[in-house]
């Protein structure tokens, strides 16, 4: 009994000077119109964070934090991202978690999608390929946010480039760091004439390859597949043929 008293007097005490590590913090978002945009940038933050204690306010635009120091530094760096009307493709948007050795957060901006349908179905596609727990979309911007191993973003960022110019239309593949047969491919079916016979394909492919993964991206008529090289090399040569005038 009283080596469970002060089991339970140690736990309180530890509970208490982490709390007392944590601290408060508001932030105001001024290139936010509208509520609905408030509220995207405001999710998107408060879960890559991780931060449990968190609350908005419409009227004034801000939300009120209650995190430890590297939550904090995290949030406001994602905060001077997205709550900025100047937006930079071309630049590196990168944080890396100074407490971890292979965390990392990173901001894409896939200007390359011409409709917030193209730009979701990009982001459906790169996290699912990428297995991203964390990955959340701000239609506003196309800014497309992931938080995952160093591996993960190195995919991820090899994914947008091959998904977003819409004239692609030659087969590439990318092969995972540390694996000799984990293996991504994009390809095109250019000449498939309407959507269910483009989908149609991609179930013929996923079936006779026996491939988990396989996603479409309708527009460019793009199949996005990751499995082994025994599977990528049966699936492009069934697009090949399936992928007639």
């Amino acid at each position: 009994m009283r080596s469970s008293i002060l089991g339970l007097l140690v736990f309180a005490l530890f509970s208490s000077f982490a709390s007392a590590q944590d601290r408060d913090r508001v932030f105001y978002l001024t290139h936010t119109p509208t509520v609905q945009q408030f509220q995207e940038v405001a999710t998107v933050i408060r879960t890559i964070t991780d931060i449990k204690q968190a609350s908005t306010d419409n009227d004034q635009k801000s939300v009120t934090v209650h995190a430890s120091a590297g939550q904090i530094a995290m949030a406001e760096w994602l905060f001077n991202e997205l709550d900025n009307p100047a937006v930079q493709p071309s630049v590196l948007h990168e944080y890396r978690v100074p407490s971890a050795d292979d965390d990392v957060v990173r901001l894409f901006y896939l200007t390359g999608a011409a409709t917030v349908r193209d730009f979701q179905e990009i982001a459906t596609v790169v996290r699912t390929i990428s297995d991203f727990k964390r990955a959340f979309t701000y239609n506003e911007l196309k800014a497309y946010l992931v938080r995952g191993s160093a591996a993960q973003i190195g995919l991820a960022e090899w994914l947008v480039t091959q998904l977003q110019p819409a004239a692609a239309s030659s087969a590439s593949e990318y092969r995972m760091p540390g694996s000799n047969d984990d293996v991504v491919s994009v390809f095109y079916l250019p000449h498939t004439a309407s959507p269910p016979a483009f989908q149609d394909a991609a179930t013929q492919i996923r079936t006779a390859a026996k491939i988990m993964k396989i996603f479409t991206y309708e527009g460019p008529r793009a199949i996005t597949i990751r499995g082994t090289a025994d599977q990528i090399a049966l699936a492009e040569r069934m697009a090949q043929q399936l992928d007639k005038p």
